[in-house]
């Protein structure tokens, strides 16, 4: 069996700059699938078969935001939910995108709102909080999964390009649940669900601002659970393993220029990081795997504060917790090929 550890992605990422999820009418059960099927409900059906039958049977209206649902994971999320009855607002930069997805959707007898935005603009995502606010009228739901990682040595990062991850991966996620509170607070409560990562416990070499963002998301999302709760707000983080989506494509695109470069002194941790991620990409989840898990924390009873995915990933960050740093440091210096002096 092969270890979590090494399993752990060269840059842990699952967003909205991926390819469009790739729908299989007819797929074999995904790995989420098979992981949801083992945990049972005290009446013996499995939790996902149950809460999609509860979903699809109900007959009340719902709604949710979504961002980054242009491609990869948002947009796996958005036809996912759309399937199980809720009217959906999708927020993304290219509206091209959006529009084809939203058309898909009506053409299922679904609802959705396409809303082109740059989230790296406060103004922007000012403006498409406020629309989706009034085009859908409640919110039941949010779903904060935008966001990038460069795949840059720290020193190789300048300042506006970390502000702008940070506008991106977090700020605007922050600006969004302060936009949709007061109405789910109005309306008795609501669910939040904000896109973790492996980077937030795992550490990666080469994502170390993404890293941040995704730490911080942790952070705010169980101080936001406590902040929220008197008000019906719910919140939870999915983390998930190793997603099939472009984020590594273009981490490396954007990163060519210095791969290319001799002088680079990271050129050869870039090239490692390339191989595990291609090994990494041969038994990967897939954006629909990670949807599955969103529409359960959005729907079950009581949700959970963290939902993993694959189970290996829930391992990885219980190691990494547990661990000394130096025998931490000692696992991943082997597996990143790195060498301490």
């Amino acid at each position: 069996m092969e270890s979590p550890v090494i399993r752990s992605p060269a840059i842990l990422a699952h967003v909205e700059t991926a390819p469009p999820a790739r729908l299989r009418p007819t797929r074999k059960r995904s790995r989420s699938d098979r992981h949801v099927a083992l945990l049972e409900d005290p009446r013996g059906s499995p939790i996902l078969d149950r809460m999609q039958k509860d979903t699809s049977s109900s007959s009340d209206r719902r709604t949710a935001i979504i961002t980054g649902a242009s491609s990869g994971i948002g947009e796996a999320t958005a036809r996912l939910l759309a399937r199980n009855g809720f009217e959906v607002a999708l927020i993304a930069r290219r509206k091209d995108r959006l529009e084809r997805l939203a058309r898909e959707i009506e053409a299922g007898k679904g609802r959705a709102i396409p809303i082109p935005a740059d989230l790296a603009d406060e103004g922007a995502t000012e403006h498409a909080a406020g629309e989706a606010l009034e085009a859908l009228g409640r919110i039941d739901l949010l779903v904060n999964n935008a966001g990038y990682s460069p795949g840059q040595a720290i020193e190789q990062i300048r300042r506006s390009e970390l502000r702008h991850i940070f506008e991106v991966n977090l700020f605007s996620a922050i600006q969004l649940i302060g936009a949709v509170t007061p109405r789910m607070r109005e309306q008795g409560g609501g669910r939040i669900v904000n896109i973790g990562s492996l980077a937030g416990s795992v550490p990666a070499p080469l994502a170390i601002p993404y890293a941040m963002t995704k730490v911080a998301i942790r952070a705010a999302t169980d101080a936001l659970r406590l902040e929220l709760a008197p008000f019906g707000i719910r919140l939870s983080l999915v983390v998930p393993g190793f997603v099939d989506t472009a984020v590594f494509e273009n981490a490396r695109k954007d990163s060519q220029s210095l791969r290319e470069d001799p002088s680079n002194p990271y050129r050869q941790l870039m090239f490692d990081l390339d191989d595990l991620a291609t090994r990494n990409l041969r038994n990967p989840l897939l954006p629909e795997d990670v949807a599955e898990v969103v529409l359960r924390a959005a729907t079950d009873a009581r949700p959970r504060a963290r939902y993993y995915t694959p189970l290996s990933a829930r391992l990885q960050c219980l190691l990494f917790d547990m661990l000394p740093a130096r025998l931490a440091d000692a696992i991943l210096l082997r597996v990143y090929k790195l060498e301490r002096r």
